[in-house]
């Protein structure tokens, strides 16, 4: 048998570094090829997945920075499920058929798939986009940390962020959204918004500094994209030069800052008593279309409120979380404020209006702010709200007083019945 054997060009030394320089350039050759292959399949990978993401999100975002997120990949797919799931946006489709969104998944290896990013459209007025006031809807994730030694250490979503002085729109945990403000108002519509949500962090996973940046840029480019397709006159601030962490974890009242800095300010004036003692909020934006101040209850502290209380207070022992929210919702956003109590019946808190829903927990304020429409929520989860009654009313005049001082408010009005 006749082996294919190197040519000789000298002594048995250079023989044999003959041979192997000649086996590791065939051996070189080998591995270029093999990566030159991986490099032009990942291409092919990444244009396929590009011009997916286009077609599905008709072209409201960066496919590259879709791409890009979580640390980046070269497959993708748009639906839900197992089926491919696209929305189509044109200059002629009414805004009121809005709002739609489009999914991307990430894949992966063998052909499985993972949520990774969602962009929401929608056009305000939308039912669909109501902000909803419920004293039943815990604000924290009691469920999958019943046991815990204290529940309201942490709540389940950050308040919102202004992103900058609010008036381009907020960010929270995972997600971006951005307002365009319309000012010719096309078919009644006064804004168009643009969400975009990193679906990977949904588990409460913190975002990088990187990608927090890059969800901006995505909601701010399909507001911007959004409002040319669809007739809407706008004019969108540019980002923030900076983007700070959200946070969950709820401090001490008495040292709380932004959002909630009036109800230290009230304790620093006052015995706390039953009223509680961890407070979330947010920075303070002062063009936001929202904010909000969470306080609640520790486990130690609604321990001793209990123990406290008489005979007539107590009834059943409670074990849901005691909380309280004070909202403020501006301009287009005032008009999507809604009460919802038992069996999702929802009431319109609209600007100009006051009153009581004792079915939601929800009393409710209105004034006007640098010249627009203000609404302002106080929800109270039961049977807490019993138990410190008699301080509702002090406690909302003492955040919209905040708020008005703040955002130049007008005209305050506020609910006449705090004992209903």
């Amino acid at each position: 048998m006749e082996y294919w054997r190197i040519p000789g060009r000298g002594g048995r030394l250079s023989d044999r570094l003959n041979r192997l320089v000649v086996i590791a350039a065939v051996l070189g050759i080998g591995a270029g090829g093999w990566g030159l292959w991986l490099e032009t399949d990942e291409a092919l990978d990444r244009a396929d997945s590009r011009e997916k993401i286009t077609r599905a999100c008709e072209g409201l975002v960066d496919p590259d920075k879709v791409l890009g997120l979580n640390g980046g990949t070269d497959r993708a797919r748009p639906g839900s499920g197992t089926d491919d799931v696209m929305f189509d946006l044109d200059i002629s489709t009414p805004l009121a058929t809005m709002p739609t969104d489009c999914v991307i998944y990430r894949v992966g290896e063998p052909e499985t798939s993972y949520e990774h990013f969602l962009l929401s459209v929608w056009a305000t007025p939308s039912d669909a986009y109501a902000h909803i006031a419920d004293g039943s809807d815990d604000p924290f994730d009691v469920w999958t940390r019943r046991g815990s030694d204290d529940v309201t250490q942490e709540a389940d979503r950050s308040a919102a962020y202004p992103l900058g002085d609010g008036r381009l729109g907020t960010y929270g945990d995972n997600s971006v959204s951005v307002k365009a403000g319309c000012a010719n108002e096309p078919e009644g519509k006064t804004s168009v918004n643009a969400l975009a949500v990193a679906r990977y962090a949904a588990d409460g996973s913190p975002l990088s500094d990187a990608d927090r940046r890059t969800l901006a840029e995505l909601a701010r480019t399909a507001a911007e994209r959004l409002a040319d397709r669809t007739g809407c006159t706008a004019e969108l601030p540019a980002l923030p030069a900076e983007l700070p962490p959200t946070s969950r974890r709820l401090t001490a009242a008495d040292t709380a800052e932004g959002t909630c800095a009036w109800y230290a300010a009230l304790l620093r004036h006052r015995d706390r008593g039953r009223l509680p003692d961890r407070a979330l909020g947010a920075p303070a934006g002062a063009h936001s279309s929202e904010e909000s101040c969470l306080l609640a209850v520790s486990d130690d502290e609604a321990g001793a409120i209990w123990s406290g209380l008489s005979e007539k207070e107590r009834g059943r022992k409670p074990y849901t979380p005691w909380w309280l929210k004070a909202e403020s919702y501006f301009g287009d956003e005032a008009g999507e404020v809604v009460a919802e109590g038992l069996g999702d019946e929802q009431r319109s808190l609209d600007p100009g209006t006051t009153g009581v829903d004792t079915e939601a927990g929800v009393w409710w304020a209105s004034s006007t702010c640098g010249g627009e429409p203000a609404v302002h929520t106080l929800t109270v989860r039961y049977p807490y709200e019993k138990y410190i009654r008699p301080h509702l009313r002090e406690l909302f005049r003492a955040y919209v007083d905040d708020v008005a001082a703040r955002r130049a408010c007008t005209g305050l009005e506020f609910p006449t019945d705090f004992s209903s």
